[in-house]
């Protein structure tokens, strides 16, 4: 299939992860089929065709792979993503009547979708943007000690790509706890001194310190990603990326889908 697979640890069963990646403008034709209409709507209220093939093509890929995981239809797969705050369909999806728990983002040309059965999961990728006032945006992103961590990285293309690493670790982590950016990233702790991150505080959510389980992806060239599954034992991360997503991912419901995949 294609697929490349990470580890948090070997000793205990591990969580299995699915991550997808793709640049949106490679998703097939028939990706705009897979809409509600509600969906459709939403679609058509972004301002750029960017916009509109990023939704398009997360949703799509995001229903083929829930499909290849029950085993069902991608047409019959339902989306809920009611905001808590506001009620409006922007909030984080989840499958209606059940399934994997499932997120999803994007950012520039690069969609990614992940789905785990066996706890919350989170991911986020970023492009990492040579415009962005990184220095403005420590306090936001990190705590005093990391701030100090940060500070000790000599050179500026580092501090850089360091950033957005970070931050979308920390996305990925209060994407999987369903607050996202309503809460400072600066409430998240996390640590990695030996390469592997550890969540190490959080101020909403003590009791998850110790059992989120953090990976990083390997999103491509000039893009940083991190999936987070809520989980107290290890995860297995399968990544999935390039062209090849949609084929793979359409490929598991190729006799059962009203899609001609070709």
């Amino acid at each position: 299939m294609g697929v490349s697979g990470v580890d948090t640890g070997a000793a205990v069963e591990a969580t299995d992860c699915r991550v997808w990646c793709v640049d949106p403008t490679d998703a097939p034709d028939w990706c705009e089929e897979l809409l509600s209409e509600p969906e459709r709507a939403r679609a058509e209220s972004f301002h750029t065709v960017v916009a509109r093939r990023q939704f398009a093509a997360a949703t799509a890929l995001l229903k083929v792979a829930v499909a290849g995981w029950s085993g069902g239809d991608p047409f019959d797969v339902e989306l809920r993503r009611e905001c808590p705050d506001c009620r409006r369909l922007h909030g984080r999806p989840e499958v209606a009547g059940g399934g994997p728990h499932v997120s999803l983002s994007h950012s520039g040309d690069l969609v990614a979708v992940a789905l785990c059965a066996h706890g919350p999961v989170g991911v986020d990728v970023e492009q990492v943007n040579p415009d962005v006032d990184v220095d403005g945006m420590l306090e936001f992103v990190f705590g005093e000690s990391e701030r100090r961590v940060f500070s000790e990285i000599p050179d500026r293309r580092a501090r850089r790509r360091a950033f957005f690493q970070c931050w979308t670790r920390k996305e990925s982590v209060l994407k999987a706890t369903g607050d996202g950016l309503r809460i400072p990233m600066s409430n998240v702790t996390l640590e990695a001194p030996d390469g592997q991150v550890r969540l190490t505080g959080f101020t909403n959510h003590p009791e998850l310190v110790g059992t989120a389980q953090i990976v990083d992806l390997r999103a491509g060239p000039g893009y940083a990603g991190a999936v987070t599954v809520l989980s107290d034992r290890p995860v297995r991360v399968w990544e999935l990326a390039g062209a090849d997503a949609f084929a793979a991912a359409a490929e598991l419901v190729r006799d059962r889908s009203r899609i001609a995949v070709r």
